[in-house]
């Protein structure tokens, strides 16, 4: 074999994707400010390219009549479209296909509590793995992830707990993005 066929026959490598990574000339962004501004952040535009695309007075709301258009806000920043897009990895398969809808829901209620309902603390922002449970991606995709996204994407001051409306709200999200990604028929087939 020759050297081309040789590179031809090795998988590409993956990409990895961050929170802060970008792809505008895709139209695909990071809200992220560079500047850490505590708990009063700019809201706006891209950190890299200076576009804006969300509206960031009704995404602040929590209004479960504007979910679609927080998703489709959402899915204008690269990381969040990547966790909107991204197939599920067999292991997160595998722990969704063996519980039933109650018991996800219980899972994704304590998963909540345990890694964002208290106030933001030294681990915030690295608490949520990208893969291993269909919770995880639906955390990224919805800005559930961590106290930091929080704060940006849906105005929550993260030196405080959530409130039991707040963690309501993120349920529904949740419950949302799964059932747009199929999530009933994922767990049909097992």
């Amino acid at each position: 074999m020759n050297e081309l066929t040789d590179r031809l026959d090795k998988p590409l490598p993956s990409i990895k994707i961050t929170c802060t990574s970008v792809d505008c000339a895709n139209d695909l962004h990071c809200y992220l400010q560079k500047k850490r501004t505590g708990n009063n952040p700019s809201f706006g535009a891209c950190r890299s390219c200076g576009v804006e695309n969300v509206d960031w007075e009704r995404a602040h709301l929590r209004d479960p009549n504007n979910i679609s258009a927080l998703f489709d806000e959402l899915k204008t920043e690269l990381i969040r479209q990547h966790m909107w897009t991204k197939p599920f990895d067999e292991d997160a398969l595998r722990k969704l296909r063996k519980l039933s809808a109650e018991e996800f829901r219980i899972r994704v209620a304590k998963r909540l509590q345990s890694s964002v309902g208290r106030a933001a603390n030294a681990w915030d922002s690295r608490q949520t793995p990208m893969e291993g449970n269909v919770i995880f991606y639906a955390q990224h995709a919805t800005a559930t992830c961590c106290r930091q996204c929080m704060l940006y994407w849906h105005g929550i001051d993260k030196n405080r707990d959530l409130t039991e409306e707040e963690k309501q709200y993120f349920l529904l999200l949740i419950d949302r993005y799964l059932e747009e990604r199929g999530i009933n028929e994922l767990r049909e087939n097992r």
